[in-house]
């Protein structure tokens, strides 16, 4: 694909995404209500997939291009992008909690924590994690890294991803100016040495319950050390650690081959 038919490609589903984010917004409001977390989910995935499939149509692709591949192999991506992040991120946060860096104070009793644990759970999944990793950890850097260095696409798509963020209103203080490239950049990180989209995808539906849990039903004091050494520095480490050693292959100024798994 010529780099000119690419950016016109890579600029469509970026506003596509924007679009549908912005809409849904607008239709059914801001703030955390489980009910409505739920519905923006169902209608943001729902609009999402046909974006990506066209896509991927229009230039008859299959969906390993962005790192989708059969369903036993998604779900043990995913679970292992998950339980990545999630087992260095317990152990921080308690290493946190230790050397005195950070305390936290539950706001709600441990039956309350686990009753909003599921629809919370879901609603980050259909609208956030799923959504996003298929658009631009799959479609955006999947293109790329055909065309051009996987570092390329690893920048792209994060420049991509800010963009995005920033248009739908994400960006509205200076630290998720801070958080939001940085968090671009290892789901990149993840998807590129995973080869897996659902890796990425794992490793944002972990994170972002355990942040919107915690930031529903805690008090946390220290939180931004918290958040860089339990919930960014642990994980990332762990998770780039074993993806390398899992495809010792990988180099980050090769294009990703066509037949990639």
């Amino acid at each position: 694909m010529p780099w000119s038919k690419l950016i016109l490609r890579l600029g469509a589903v970026t506003a596509a995404m924007i679009l549908i984010w912005r809409v849904v917004l607008a239709l059914l409001g801001e703030g955390y209500d489980p009910a409505r977390h739920l519905l923006t989910g169902a209608i943001v995935s729902a609009a999402v997939l046909p974006v990506v499939l066209l896509a991927l149509r229009l230039d008859r692709l299959p969906w390993r291009t962005i790192g989708h591949h059969a369903a036993a192999a998604n779900l043990r991506a995913f679970m292992l992008g998950a339980g990545l992040w999630l087992l260095p991120a317990l152990l921080g946060t308690a290493l946190c909690v230790a050397l005195g860096w950070s305390s936290i104070t539950p706001r709600s009793s441990p039956a309350g924590i686990l009753a909003a644990l599921p629809p919370l759970a879901l609603g980050v999944f259909l609208a956030e994690a799923l959504p996003e990793e298929l658009a631009v950890r799959g479609y955006l850097q999947g293109m790329v890294a055909r065309r051009a260095a996987h570092w390329v696409a690893l920048v792209v798509q994060m420049m991509l991803f800010v963009v995005f963020a920033w248009a739908v209103g994400a960006l509205d203080s200076i630290q998720q100016w801070m958080f939001v490239p940085g968090f671009g950049l290892i789901l990149g990180i993840v998807r590129a040495l995973a080869g897996s989209v659902w890796a990425s995808m794992g490793v944002h539906f972990a994170w972002m319950t355990t942040t919107q849990l915690l930031n529903g039903h805690a008090s946390v004091d220290g939180l931004q050390t918290l958040q860089f050494v339990a919930f960014a520095l642990l994980p990332s480490a762990t998770l780039a650690t074993v993806f390398s050693l899992r495809r010792p292959d990988f180099r980050w100024t090769a294009r990703e081959a066509p037949h990639a798994r």
